[in-house]
């Protein structure tokens, strides 16, 4: 079973920031392009195609600010959906809605008044949610899907009264994300953590500083290079 780290789900969902929801089914992995007001998401299509379907039914076309939370929990898992639905304490129906993430959290004993970084958090009458990023001066700060048709970071102070609740998932610890510098290697990726790896050991480095370009073909000598540095590792610690 996959493990879920606090600090990846973060992470994930920073790098998000700026994605507009888009007018209809199509560009949906582009940050911008296809803008509209259709609540048509990468988002949601992930966690449809998710093995098993992570909701009870389709949630494109839907508010999808609770989704975007999945989203990011699911990523971190590695696309393990079942996993995610454990740390959301998820039981069934298995619904995209606000109130239906609350109600999870209260039955499991997990719904707090006072937030840490990763919770969940909730608004008004349970009609707006998003990510706790960091607790700071009497103030939290969020990443929240489906803010004004976005991705978008927000802050507020301690005692908004427009603020109900704080969900916590069950993640397994609050381990760093590791340090990539590739903007062509995606958080979630099934590659991501070997690639990081690599660079940071310095067994391989990417075409340019910032891209890695994981499609691009090997030759021989580049694979003959990486197995004397990786060599060369392995007898530095022993």
């Amino acid at each position: 079973m996959s493990k879920i780290y606090r600090d990846e789900v973060l992470h994930i969902a920073a790098g998000e920031v700026g994605y507009l929801e888009k007018a209809s089914n199509q560009d949906l992995d582009s940050k911008t392009a296809n803008a509209g007001k259709g609540n048509f998401t990468k988002y949601a299509r992930d966690l449809w195609n998710a093995n098993p379907h992570f909701y009870q039914g389709p949630k494109q076309g839907y508010e999808w600010c609770c989704v975007f939370v999945d989203w990011c929990i699911y990523m971190a898992s590695g696309k393990d959906a079942s996993r995610t639905q454990n740390a959301k304490f998820y039981t069934g129906p298995y619904g995209a809605g606000v109130e239906f993430a609350a109600n999870y959290y209260k039955s499991a004993g997990a719904w707090y008044k006072t937030p840490k970084p990763g919770d969940q958090i909730f608004f008004g009458n349970f009609d707006h949610t998003g990510l706790v990023e960091k607790v700071e001066e009497g103030k939290v700060y969020t990443i929240e899907g489906n803010y004004s048709n976005s991705v978008a970071r927000r802050s507020y102070s301690l005692s908004d009264s427009y603020i109900v609740g704080y969900g916590r998932p069950n993640y397994d610890g609050d381990k760093k994300p590791q340090e990539c510098p590739f903007v062509d290697v995606p958080s979630g990726s099934w590659y991501f953590d070997a690639v990081c790896w690599g660079y940071e050991h310095g067994l391989t480095a990417g075409t340019d500083p910032t891209h890695f370009s994981p499609a691009k073909p090997i030759t021989r000598a580049e694979v003959m290079q990486m197995l004397y540095k990786l060599n060369l590792h392995n007898l530095t610690r022993t």
